[in-house]
Order: structure tokens, then sequence, then C-alpha cells
């Protein structure tokens, strides 16, 4: 019995082992697609339109399956290339004229490439009253998907259905 329990130890070492380089690698990959998709979820949240653009993939993908409306269908909103989603994203900003998206992320963990972002959105949106702004905040949920240090798929998971809207006093600090 004990040269059989050896055995199967050195055996399971032995595969364990193996798996430390592989292990190694995906944590090494996982660091840099987070420092990825950190920083393109910080220019996301700031609307700096320039910054997003230089960290997508020129064929990259955005979603967002709970934007579900008359202009959007069932699948929710679908865009598909860089230049077509800073286009989409401007004409928006052009359109509501957000002062900021204002992520705030409860949790995030990243697992092969793949960063997930777990909080808040507290959109601010200038109203025609001075020293106050609109507040659109709903949970959101974003997975941002990073290959060669760029993002290649953006997306994003919002409670429509339930969002905090309120005024707030306008924040001076400039």
């Amino acid at each position: 019995m004990t040269i059989r329990f050896s055995v199967l130890m050195i055996s399971a070492l032995t595969a364990a082992i193996a798996l430390v380089p592989g292990v190694q690698a995906q944590g090494a990959a996982n660091e840099a697609a987070e420092a990825v998709a950190r920083a393109y979820m910080g220019h996301y949240s700031a609307i700096d339109l320039e910054a997003m653009a230089a960290l997508l993939a020129e064929d990259a993908e955005f979603t967002d399956p709970t934007a579900e409306d008359d202009e959007h269908g069932e699948t929710g909103f679908v865009g598909t290339g860089r230049e077509s989603l800073i286009t989409l994203l401007t004409e928006f900003v052009e359109t509501y004229h957000p002062i900021e998206f204002g992520f705030e992320w409860d949790e995030v963990f990243t697992s092969n490439s793949r960063v997930v972002f777990i909080g808040h959105v507290n959109a601010l949106y200038p109203t025609e009253t001075e020293g106050q702004n609109f507040r659109w905040r709903s949970q959101q949920v974003t997975v941002i998907t990073v290959r060669d240090g760029l993002v290649v798929r953006h997306q994003d998971f919002a409670n429509y259905a339930s969002p905090d809207r309120s005024l707030v006093a306008a924040r001076t600090d400039n």
C-alpha cells in the first residue's frame, strides 16, 4: 500500500509542477489584460474617447444586450469596429452631453484575459439650473476582453429597469 501511495503522490506532484509554467503565464497575461482594461475603463468613465480609441482593436466589438429598446431590438446594442464605435459614442456625447459616466467598481477580477468589473455607473449630465446636475445611477457589470494589449470586446450589462435618477449638486472641483 505504501508503494502505491508513494507512486500516486509522485504522480500528483509531477502533474502539479507541470502546471506551474502555464499558471504563471496565465497570471502574467491576466495582469497585463487587467492593466489595459483598467486604463480603458478609466477613459470610458471620463468620456475620453480619443484615449479609448487608442486601446481598442480595429475590429473591436461593443455589446450591451441589456440596452433592449425600440432602436436596438431584442439583441440590445451591438457595434463592431473601432471607428464605428467611437463615432457612435461621439454621437451619444454630442446628443446627451454627459459630464462623466463615473464608474465605481466594487469588485474586479480577471480570468483568461477577461476583466470583469462589478459595480455602478454614476452618469452625470448638466441641467439648465446652475450648480445642479442630473445623475443616472445603476448597477452595472462590464466584461472587457483583451488580446495583444488591445480591447477586442466590451460587454456592458446595466440595470436599465430600475436606475436611480436624481438631481445632485454640481461639483466645483476642476
